[in-house]
């Protein structure tokens, strides 16, 4: 789609909604049918500028079950150019009605202004993906962190029979950065099956992050599955948590009735050199059936650049 096709004005957009239609008669229909939908970059090496989005590539925001609208404070919004392609990716779920003979659409409603059109300069937004990822293959250790670090005790005065100068730093490759596969030989994903009963897992997202300056976060969405409980990231440097969003279970059904979000003027201080972590919490009740998880923060920050 392109928003202003074969104009060169630039566009900012203010807000993304999203709602699930019977494709016949047009009625809306519960929110429990929405699995994504995402409006991405089309041809992110044809921006005018740098797209700084590492986790997610071209992903400016995605909606699902539990939160299927953003609005952006006010005086703030993602500047895009009018006449740049950009892509609607629509994924529909059931996981409720067995026997099911049913077509949907998605309709979506995209909220913007033009730059002719402001009384006033708006603030810049940049998006950046965060999500829990669970180690498949590899060594032991975190993502970027050298296998040699597993062997060795760490304590409170550092590591303890290691060789002089050992350092366990978490490294990663700047130019070809893949969140899914790390130098050391480790794979992660980001969907991935869930056990019964509660399951916690924690993730170093500095790499994904990948802060080129210090700024403020002053909007997050939240993608989670059904029987998640939170999802909560943390500034490891100085530990503290920044935000934890909750989840509203359905009553009636599998699924979410509501995902927390963080909207702010005043906005998160976030800064380039401290190390920040994800956590997740699913507490899966369901012991007949097979279910899958994921765990995002989309964080859109003031972009100084």
């Amino acid at each position: 789609i392109y928003i202003d096709e074969g104009q060169d004005e630039l566009i900012w957009l203010t807000g993304y909604k999203v709602k699930i239609r019977d494709e016949h008669t047009g009625d809306v229909l519960p929110d429990g049918f929405v699995c994504h939908n995402n409006l991405n970059i089309a041809n992110k090496s044809q921006f005018p500028w740098k797209v700084k989005t590492r986790g997610t590539s071209t992903r400016l925001i995605t909606l699902a079950e539990g939160q299927l609208g953003v609005n952006f404070p006010d005086g703030f919004a993602v500047p895009i150019p009018g006449n740049q392609s950009l892509k609607i990716v629509s994924q529909v779920l059931n996981h409720n009605i067995p026997d099911i003979n049913l077509k949907v659409f998605h309709d979506v409603e995209i909220e913007y202004l033009k730059q002719s059109e402001l009384t006033s300069p708006l603030i810049p937004l940049f998006q950046q993906a965060v999500s829990i990822l669970k180690q498949e293959s590899g060594p032991p250790g975190e993502y970027g962190m050298a296998p040699d670090c597993a062997l060795h005790v760490v304590d409170t005065n550092g590591i303890s029979n290691g060789p002089e100068g050992h350092t366990c730093e978490i490294t990663f490759d700047q130019e070809n950065f893949n969140p899914y596969l790390d130098q050391y030989g480790r794979t992660f994903t980001a969907h991935w099956k869930i056990p019964v009963g509660k399951q916690v897992l924690t993730t170093n997202v500095t790499p994904i992050l990948n802060l080129e300056f210090d700024t403020k976060i002053h909007y997050i969405s939240v993608h989670l599955h059904p029987f998640a409980k939170t999802l909560e990231l943390k500034d490891v440097t100085v530990d503290s948590t920044l935000f934890i969003a909750y989840v509203k279970d359905s009553s009636d059904r599998i699924g979410i009735e509501h995902i927390d979000h963080y909207s702010s003027k005043e906005g998160i201080d976030v800064y380039k050199d401290h190390s920040y972590e994800l956590i997740s919490t699913y507490e899966c009740t369901d012991s007949v059936n097979t279910h899958t998880a994921m765990a995002l923060m989309y964080l859109y920050m003031h972009d100084k650049q």
